[in-house]
């Protein structure tokens, strides 16, 4: 933190105050000290007082610089100077000030000297403010006293430049750090320093040695602290003033056609030199700021690798099974069982190199790799502890990397058995599969061929049956007859019902279809049917579509379908109830409705009655006797037909509705 911007609230005002006073001071001196025949002081070191107390003030600094400018107006005016020269002046410094602590303050971080860009922006705002001030002096002194323009103009340029760029910096570094490693070195340089430049500057020396102090003072920018050599700048410039001024050193007789440029040259001299050590300082500063920001990341990128889950590895064959491991981490250490490669280099042996098993299968790939010649690869591996290992290795070949290898690992022990497990299952499944469908068939088979033995046995009881009927006339064993009739249909029909559940499941010879008039075969259907809805009390209602629909089908399977929807209707519907067909037509579809008033089925039952031998469990359906066949053998016989079916119920309010939907015969044979 710099001196500027450490200071306190408390503090700031006093600051201010002592800065302002130390102005009037140093502008006093050095107009009484001006050389007898200028205009103008021959160093102005007042510039860079007013200039620190204007960065002090922050963002007040349009106050500060005013009251610069009042307190320059009255240094000059105690002096001796007219009141419109000192007032003439007093402007001047108000600009300098304002504009130079102005351009200082845009800085990032606000007026400091942490690094080049700041140097920089320094030297601007230097030039900047001595061209202001000395366009404004020489315009004061031109036109109030006479004087020369382009004389005045460089001197003050001059002495204000050299005031600034000695005075400010000491404020603007930042202090702290080691000043030296070697105290032996520090009480050297200090003393080499100031030696140089008294024997430089001193009365009795009158060579141009001045270039002998630029070597030391760079020491000191080289080794030392930036707050040292800038302070180390501060006092060398202040004695390198006074000796010249008492007549010492190469500048002090300097003169350009018979005039005296003694002032000039010194000053020259001093931003000269002042500009130089505090480039090589800042230079100095950001380099080694910029290595401990790239010691910091690497430090901070070693330590993500180190403990990332990835297993990293870097590292340069040399003759394998040896190789020279520049990084590694816990993980490529576990995964590949491999030294504590997270740990130092050295620790793995002499200059990091390590001897390596070739029966290690990691090492196997590298070999492998490496004889390739590809810049890339990737695979998987079993490492010797059986753990799978998914690998990614790539070359690189820069200047500083020549052949060095970075791998990464990741162990997938745990997906690849999931997937080997995963992979089991699902041949066990197929296999399940498979055997489930054998099973199918053999039950299909079963099935089929049973009913088909049944159906004969059953033909003829009926067929006894009925001529018992014609030739008995007693009553009771007539009513056994028809008891043995009625259940002996019932067998009949479970038989075909057996029947059509094989032929759906199995492949059935092709049928020979035509165009079946729907309404006719509905009217048989109901026909058929009227016994049994008469016995229940039920009230069959049909509502036709005005046109004659006709459905490509064989007749046997169509009527199979009407008749078990609607023995379904019939036989669900509460007694004293009614059962609706309705049908509608198209141009490509033919629609039938079927609507009943039983008890209805639930929501949850709704996509199940169209499963095999499936029995809805509510109890009002649970009493009405059935095999869970007739629906599914519907489904079967419609989208066999190319149609579709659906089935809409209401458990709540009663009903259930069932609609077909099947193509629309376009010729009628």
């Amino acid at each position: 933190m710099s001196l500027v911007s450490g200071l306190r609230a408390r503090t700031r005002f006093s600051v201010i105050a002592g800065l302002l006073a130390l102005t009037y001071v140093l502008g006093l001196a050095a107009v009484v000290l001006t050389p007898p025949g200028s205009q103008t002081a021959a160093w102005w070191p007042a510039a860079g007082a007013s200039v620190v107390a204007a960065l002090c003030a922050r963002k007040r600094r349009w106050g500060v610089a005013l009251l610069v400018g009042l307190v320059t107006v009255g240094s000059n005016y105690a002096a001796g100077r007219p009141l419109l020269v000192s007032i003439g002046f007093g402007i001047a410094n108000f600009s300098e000030t304002w504009l130079v602590s102005a351009i200082l303050s845009r800085g990032i971080g606000g007026a400091g000297l942490r690094r080049m860009s700041d140097v920089a922006r320094l030297l601007i705002a230097i030039l900047t403010g001595s061209m202001v001030i000395g366009l404004l002096a020489a315009a004061v002194v031109g036109m109030l006293q006479g004087g020369r323009f382009i004389e005045t103009l460089f001197a003050v340029m001059a002495s204000h430049a050299a005031a600034v760029i000695v005075v400010v910096p000491p404020v603007l570094v930042v202090y702290g750090g080691d000043v030296s490693r070697n105290r032996l070195e520090f009480v050297a340089q200090i003393v080499v320093t100031f030696a140089v430049v008294g024997f430089v500057f001193s009365p009795t020396n009158a060579l141009p040695l001045v270039f002998l102090s630029l070597p030391v003072l760079s020491w000191a920018a080289f080794n030392f602290s930036y707050g040292f050599t800038i302070i180390e700048l501060l006092v060398t410039a202040v004695l390198t003033v006074e000796l010249t001024a008492a007549g010492g050193g190469p500048f002090a007789a300097s003169e350009v056609a018979g005039v005296s440029v003694t002032n000039q040259m010194l000053q020259l001299f001093l931003i000269a030199q002042a500009g130089t050590i505090i480039f090589l300082g800042a230079g100095r500063l950001e380099r080694e700021r910029l290595a401990e920001q790239v010691q910091s990341r690497s430090q901070l990128l070693r330590g993500g690798l180190v403990g990332a889950q990835v297993g990293l590895l870097i590292l340069q064959p040399i003759r394998f099974p040896e190789v020279r491991v520049l990084l590694g981490n816990d993980a490529a250490s576990e995964m590949l069982e491999w030294p504590a490669l997270a740990g130092e280099v050295e620790d793995l042996g002499p200059g990091g190199v390590v001897r390596l098993s070739r029966r290690d299968p990691a090492v196997q790939i590298f070999d492998a790799y490496c004889r390739s010649g590809v810049s890339e690869q990737r695979g998987e591996l079993t490492t010797r502890a059986g753990r799978r290992v998914q690998y990614f290795l790539s070359t690189r070949n820069s200047e500083f990397d020549q052949g060095v290898i970075a791998a990464q690992f990741v162990d997938i022990t745990d997906r690849y058995e999931a997937q080997v497990a995963n992979q089991k299952a699902l041949e066990h499944e197929q296999d399940l599969v498979d055997q489930l469908r054998d099973l199918n068939r053999q039950k299909d088979d079963f099935v089929s061929s049973v009913s088909h033995e049944l159906r004969t046995p059953i033909t003829s009881i009926l067929g006894f049956a009925e001529v018992m009927e014609d030739a008995v006339t007693e009553p009771e064993i007539r009513e056994y007859i028809d008891v043995i009739q009625r259940n002996a249909r019932r067998l009949a029909d479970l038989v075909e019902d057996l029947l059509e559940l094989g032929s759906t499941s199995a492949s059935s010879p092709t049928k020979t279809t035509k165009a079946v008039d729907l309404h006719r075969l509905i009217r048989e259907c109901v026909q058929e049917q009227s016994t049994m809805a008469k016995s229940r009390g039920v009230i069959v209602s049909m509502s036709f579509d005005p046109q004659s629909p006709f459905v490509t089908s064989v007749s046997h399977d169509l009527t199979r379908i009407v008749s078990n929807i609607l023995s379904n209707a019939i036989k669900f519907s509460l007694p004293e109830g009614e059962v609706d067909i309705i049908t509608s037509c198209t141009d490509d579809e033919v629609q039938l409705v079927i609507t009943d008033t039983g008890p209805g089925i639930p929501a949850e039952d709704v996509e199940k009655v169209f499963e095999r031998f499936y029995r809805s469990p509510a109890e009002a359906l649970r009493v009405i006797q059935g095999t869970g066949l007739g629906l599914p053998i519907v489904k079967s016989l419609v989208e066999r037909h190319g149609g579709r079916i659906a089935l809409k119920s209401d458990y709540l309010a009663g009903g259930t509705t069932v609609t077909v939907t099947m193509p629309r015969a376009k010729t009628v044979s």
